[in-house]
C-alpha cells in the first residue's frame, strides 16, 4: 500500500512539473498582454511621483498644498 501511495505521488508531481512550462505550437512563450493607457500618479516624496508605467515624473506644488503635474 505504502508504495502505490509513493508511485501515485510521484506520477502527480511529475505531471505537475512537466505542465508548468506551457509554450504554443513553434516553441516560444506566449505574447505578454498589450499595455493599457493610464492616467494618474503615486507621490513618493515631494515633488516626485511615480506614474502607473512606472517612469518618475516631477510635481509642482499649489497654492493649498497640493501637488500636480510639472508643465515643461
Amino acid at each position: 500500500m505504502k508504495k502505490i501511495f509513493t508511485l501515485v505521488n510521484c506520477a502527480l508531481l511529475l505531471t505537475i512539473l512537466l505542465g508548468a512550462d506551457i509554450r504554443t505550437t513553434d516553441g516560444q512563450h506566449l505574447p505578454s498582454p498589450p499595455k493599457k493607457p493610464c492616467s494618474g500618479y503615486t507621490i513618493v516624496e515631494f515633488g516626485k511621483g511615480v506614474d502607473c508605467n512606472g517612469d518618475t515624473v516631477k510635481l509642482t506644488k499649489l497654492p493649498g498644498g497640493t501637488q500636480v503635474l510639472a508643465r515643461e
